[in-house]
């Protein structure tokens, strides 16, 4: 026997670590001044993946709603959003971000956001359709059904859904031959101009030892704190602990 309760409620906890760390991005990004670049719209990507397979899984983790869609197509749509989908578009943030870093040279960005929003609604258009699907009653693992089920439209619609999703890699592809072979050189430490950790303190790409000198480190960004002092040092002034104190009434702040 399978003690329901207990796999229900330790499959609920599951969501408040994921919660807490969703509010942690999206709070980090509250009230921030954002530029919408093309790691930054494959960070949102995964934001938006990452909400939609943490809502899934809160449905698949309540007993009553499990026993519908189990062994269902819900499954393979919630478990495709979460091992797919957000690695996939955490992966690409991370290849633009970084890319001019370790070769010197900017991925272009058109075709960086051509690839996002192919692979963006390719990748929703093909799982978040199965979710209904398996809703619908279509058992996972099946290669064919009859036309009475009522199946076709929605597994069509996915399937196209599916070829934009593996068509989305080419322009992809394109843009690293492209950036390798006509790619102008960055020639500064931070292309992106807010870099805070401290690969952006040196050159793309770095050299043997990644730093010619130690590099000065006296805060959490580093490299922001080398490429722009007058804000670091409001920053800094604006932060610094109060080590004034008062004995009596009438005493100078020291």
């Amino acid at each position: 026997a399978v003690l329901l309760p207990f796999f229900s409620f330790m499959t609920f906890l599951i969501a408040i670590p994921t919660g807490v760390k969703f509010f942690n991005w999206t709070g980090t990004m509250w009230r921030g001044s954002l530029s919408f670049e093309t790691p930054m719209l494959w960070s949102v990507g995964f934001l938006v993946t990452f909400l939609f397979g943490g809502l899934t899984g809160v449905i698949l983790a309540s007993p009553p709603l499990d026993f519908h869609v189990t062994d269902s197509y819900f499954v393979v749509a919630h478990f495709h959003y979460v091992v797919f989908g957000t690695v996939v578009f955490a992966m690409f943030s991370g290849f633009h971000f970084w890319w001019p870093k370790f070769t010197g040279k900017m991925l272009d960005e058109r075709l960086g956001k051509m690839t996002f929003w192919t692979l963006f609604v390719g990748f929703h258009g093909t799982f978040l359709i199965q979710h209904w699907l398996g809703a619908e009653g279509m058992p996972r693992r099946y290669s064919d059904y009859l036309a009475a089920d009522g199946f076709t439209a929605l597994n069509t619609a996915s399937t196209i859904a599916a070829f934009l999703l593996g068509m989305s890699l080419l322009p992809f592809f394109y843009n690293i031959w492209k950036t390798a072979k006509y790619g102008k050189p960055v020639g500064v430490d931070d292309p992106w101009g807010y870099g805070r950790s401290l690969e952006w303190a040196t050159s793309c790409p770095p050299p043997r030892h990644n730093f010619v000198t130690l590099p000065r480190v006296r805060s959490e960004s580093p490299a922001f704190d080398l490429h722009h002092p007058q804000i670091s040092a409001v920053d800094w002034a604006d932060n610094r602990p109060d080590t004034s104190k008062t004995v009596a009434p009438g005493d100078q702040h020291s």
